[in-house]
C-alpha cells in the first residue's frame, strides 16, 4: 500500500517491502523587515510568509526488501542536483508548492561481512520551492 512520494520515492508499507518515514515535523514562519528609527524603537514591516521545511528520518533497511545503498544514491543525487519534486502523503499534496531536497544525513546501524549496508536511517530535510515569486 503506497502512503505517499517524494519525487518519484515512493513510500510503501506491505508484507515484503518496507519504505516509509518517521518522526516528521513541518515549521514555517513569517518574513519581516526591521526599519531603525533614530531614537524611537524600530519598525517592524511584514513581507510575507517563509518557505515550509519538513524533516523527517526515513530507515532503509535490506530485510525490507531495500537495497540501502541504491536508495541513498538516488537520494543524494536529489540532493546534489537539485530535484524539484512534489511531495504527497495519502494521495493529496502536502502543500500547492513543490519542494527541494535541502539535506540528508546517514547513520549506518548495521553492517554486512561484505562491507555492505544492512540497515541505514537517513534524516531527511525538504525545504518548499516557491515558484509563484518567479512569473
Amino acid at each position: 500500500m503506497q502512503i505517499g512520494s517524494i519525487g518519484d520515492i515512493p513510500f510503501i508499507v506491505s508484507h515484503d517491502y518496507m519504505l516509509t518515514f518517521h518522526d516528521y515535523s513541518r515549521s514555517g514562519s513569517s518574513r519581516w523587515v526591521k526599519h531603525d528609527l533614530i531614537g524611537r524603537k524600530p519598525i517592524l514591516e511584514f513581507i510575507g510568509p517563509d518557505v515550509e521545511k519538513i524533516s523527517m528520518k526515513i530507515q532503509l533497511r535490506s530485510d525490507h526488501g531495500i537495497s540501502p545503498e541504491m536508495e541513498l544514491k538516488h537520494l543524494r543525487k536529489m540532493r546534489d542536483e537539485g530535484k524539484v519534486f512534489p511531495f504527497i502523503l495519502g494521495g493529496t499534496p502536502v502543500s500547492n508548492e513543490y519542494w527541494v531536497l535541502e539535506s540528508i544525513g546517514e547513520d549506518v546501524s548495521y553492517w554486512r561481512a561484505n562491507g555492505k549496508i544492512l540497515s541505514v536511517t537517513v534524516d531527511v530535510s525538504l525545504q518548499e520551492y516557491s515558484t509563484k515569486g518567479a512569473e
